[in-house]
């Protein structure tokens, strides 16, 4: 199931706001093909808001699909527990279908890319790569920490997502912050932002 807009969208209405301008780049990487991009992120549902937004403007929408390990793809569970058949989903369909494949937490992988089991994980993901550059398709990676194996590095694009900033923590003080628990303005307030500043959205709301 795609997350679906929030209130924070009215912060990313502003063209100047960072999250708007990571939008954009990460649009442009998609339109221009790049096969990998590897998200930093400690949240992951401004992430997730991010990605939905490029998937759904324009006029030629695209299909997004998130996976995990436990829960296994968004659309229809399938594929837990393991990579490899989620890399092989990934792989099948037809080139000019628009999707974006989220698979979450690959970092223990990507850590130790020459154990046994890891090796194969990451030789798939070198196999996509060749497809993936002649084809509609993009393979997301999310995760808190970045950890890119020596064998992937020509190949996948780093994005970090970045914490709010000044006036996202503004806005969200304002909107997701009951009044009656937020009295206060001015010098106060400012203060108040400045302590925020490099906590999470979560932290901050």
């Amino acid at each position: 199931m795609s997350p679906s807009p929030s209130s924070s969208d009215a912060v990313l209405g502003n063209a100047h706001h960072p999250r708007q301008e990571l939008l954009q780049q990460l649009d442009l990487m998609i339109r221009a093909r790049y096969p990998l991009l590897y998200l930093v992120t400690a949240e992951e549902d401004p992430t997730d808001e991010i990605l939905y937004q490029i998937a759904t403007q324009g006029t030629n929408p695209r299909k997004l699909l998130f996976w995990d390990i436990v829960r296994g793809w968004s659309d229809n569970g399938a594929d837990k527990g393991s990579v490899m058949p989620a890399l092989a989903r990934v792989a099948k369909g037809d080139a000019n279908e628009a999707i974006l494949f989220v698979l979450r937490d690959l970092h223990p992988i990507f850590k130790h890319p020459e154990s046994d089991k890891n090796a194969p994980v990451i030789r798939e993901i070198k196999n996509l790569t060749k497809d993936l550059k002649r084809s509609r398709k993009t393979l997301i990676f999310t995760s808190y920490t970045l950890a890119v194996p020596p064998e992937l590095q020509e190949e996948i694009t780093v994005v970090d997502f970045p914490l709010p900033s000044v006036p996202e923590i503004n806005y969200l003080l304002n909107q997701l912050v009951p009044q009656d628990k937020l009295n206060i303005n001015g010098l106060a307030k400012e203060q108040l932002i400045k302590a925020c500043q490099g906590l999470s959205r979560a932290r901050v709301s």
